[in-house]
């Protein structure tokens, strides 16, 4: 079978959970035997650039296609932040109705002549995708990993969940449920992002499932034992964006207010937005930069809880799924699908510094309870190669 996967960013230029989803799926299709050609935006390239990617498999030789075009706009997705505020609501009006993103797309969709086409995050490609899909009369699949279909940050935070719903948002979403309306499929990693969707109207004539993100199955049947805590210091990690709406100021602000001498906390990822100067240099926090996903698997490995302090509606983290197949607890905000993944007792309220401390602070105090109880627990991971499975039994 051929099949067509487009995403708004992939490989070189990926930068979170979704593009790592992509990449496991579309690697996963290749050793199934399928025929894959990926699509995706490229802030540099001009016009459609065809490079043959060599997967990294136990299959010697196996290749796909990554088409990847710049798809016109004030300025590219990828540095989407670097452009003014007040330009924003200009950019995303030209991606909804981006005419240029339609015609490659169409072209591509033509040429390739694919059996299936599964989208993903479609800002910046283009809103006008499903519609050149339709035309080609192509199955379409399309995958939620986010709100951008309902307001155009694609985040709703704690606090404001009610811009969703305001004037200029039912403008927005009256355009994609739309533009949305041919979808044949529609996946989604939580029950509660899709319901988001269908209290609004969207995908009323798709069939609409919801299918957990896939992780890689490394030859784990059960839970990984957890790393010992030799030491005093009881060590917390984060590993993510640094940015505002993933909670990291919050979580410093917490871990201040513990007693270093017991706490370490370590912080992954890349600090290109400067949220990490000279007033976080809180003793005992080491910021240890971005890291790929077998350090941050080792690093797992050395601590004793990961923190998810999202301030905004996360939808499935993978980074929860991947600390879960190594047995690290997780304490996370209880918002969004977040509370779908891990038990009650390990949330804390978003956005909140007392209750986020506290819940340090009971990590570390019940750690021996907590590790002992992962280690009896069959967690059922869903693994690419099932997910595979299920994604194309539809």
């Amino acid at each position: 079978m051929k099949i067509i996967l487009i995403n708004n960013l992939y490989g070189e230029y990926a930068r979170g959970g979704a593009e790592r989803i992509v990449q496991l799926i579309t690697d996963e299709l290749v050793k199934f035997g399928h025929e894959i050609v990926v699509v995706s935006t490229n802030p540099a390239i001009k016009s459609i650039k065809s490079k043959v990617h060599k997967v990294e498999s136990q299959i010697l030789n196996t290749k796909y296609q990554i088409l990847t075009f710049y798809s016109w706009n004030i300025i590219s997705y990828y540095n989407l932040g670097k452009l003014p505020k007040f330009l924003r609501p200009l950019w995303h009006l030209i991606n909804i109705f981006n005419i240029q993103s339609y015609f490659k797309i169409k072209s591509i969709l033509k040429k390739e002549k694919p059996d299936i086409v599964m989208t993903h995050n479609l800002m910046g490609v283009g809103f006008l995708t499903p519609l050149a899909i339709k035309k080609c009369g192509i199955k379409h699949v399309h995958t939620l990993h986010d709100i951008q279909l309902l307001h155009p940050s694609g985040l709703m935070m704690v606090n404001e969940e009610k811009k969703v719903d305001s004037f200029f948002a039912s403008v927005y979403q009256w355009c994609n449920k739309k533009l949305f309306a041919s979808v044949n499929i529609v996946v989604s990693p939580s029950q509660w992002l899709l319901n988001e969707h269908i209290k609004r109207g969207f995908f009323k004539n798709a069939k609409k499932v919801v299918i957990g993100n896939p992780t890689i199955n490394n030859g784990i049947t059960s839970v990984a034992p957890l790393p010992r805590n030799d030491s005093h210091q009881f060590i917390f990690l984060y590993t993510g964006q640094i940015e505002k709406h993933k909670g990291v100021e919050l979580l410093i602000e917490a871990f201040a207010d513990l007693k270093h001498d017991q706490y370490e906390l370590w912080i992954v990822g890349d600090d290109s937005s400067k949220i990490l100067n000279t007033r976080y240099q809180i003793p005992n926090t080491k910021y240890l930069g971005k890291k790929n996903h077998s350090e941050i698997q080792n690093l797992m490995r050395q601590t004793q809880c990961l923190v998810v302090p999202s301030l905004c509606y996360e939808n499935q983290p993978t980074v929860i799924l991947e600390a879960q197949q190594v047995g690290l607890p997780v304490i996370a905000s209880n918002i969004g699908g977040i509370p779908e993944m891990i038990d009650e007792k390990f949330l804390f309220k978003a956005g909140d510094r007392e209750s986020l401390k506290n819940k340090m602070k009971w990590a570390r105090d019940n750690y021996n309870n907590i590790k002992n109880n992962i280690k009896i627990e069959k967690l059922d991971f869903l693994f690419v190669q099932n997910y595979i499975d299920r994604l194309l039994a539809l």
